[in-house]
């Protein structure tokens, strides 16, 4: 499938200036420390910058805005990304019951499987994945986690 640079940019400006307004109600800290909104507003600006960089280039390849071909999607394509999508509604329903560590092991060797990896490489790659997203996110991040059933 292919989309146009030119359309991808002017949805990413979109999506950047829409993150923007909203960060606006976000709460603000005292002393001029910077809030929740700093890395959001970050990022959005941050998107602003590759969007016209898309745009551009779109605008000097001459590309037309409405360049969208799905002839090139093949069925394993479409599975895989159906599969993807499945796994993200997978997390969000279970992972408050399983936990982050068990939902994440099952769902990234679940995917290597899918993509043909071996049994011992996926364990392995799950395993390590899992814990190495875990520690950066709840011990050095503080990011609260879903505990589920084990209570970790």
């Amino acid at each position: 499938m292919r989309v146009s640079n030119t359309a991808i940019g002017l949805g990413l400006i979109v999506f950047a200036i829409a993150v923007l307004f909203y960060t606006r109600t976000f709460p603000t800290l005292e002393r001029g420390y910077p809030g929740p909104s700093l890395f959001p507003n970050v990022l959005a600006v941050l998107f602003i910058i590759a969007g016209i960089t898309l745009v551009a280039q779109g605008v000097r390849g001459r590309e037309r805005l409405s360049k969208f071909d799905t002839s090139t999607i093949t069925r394993s394509g479409l599975i895989n990304i159906l599969l993807v999508l499945g796994a993200v509604v997978f997390y969000i329903f279970l992972s408050d019951f399983l936990g982050f560590q068990i939902t994440s092991f099952i769902l990234l060797f679940g995917l290597m499987k899918w993509l043909r990896v071996s049994t011992r490489w996926g364990l392995v790659m799950a395993c390590g994945m899992t814990l190495a997203i875990y520690f950066l996110f709840a011990k050095i991040l503080l990011v609260p986690l879903p505990w589920g059933l084990w209570g970790w």
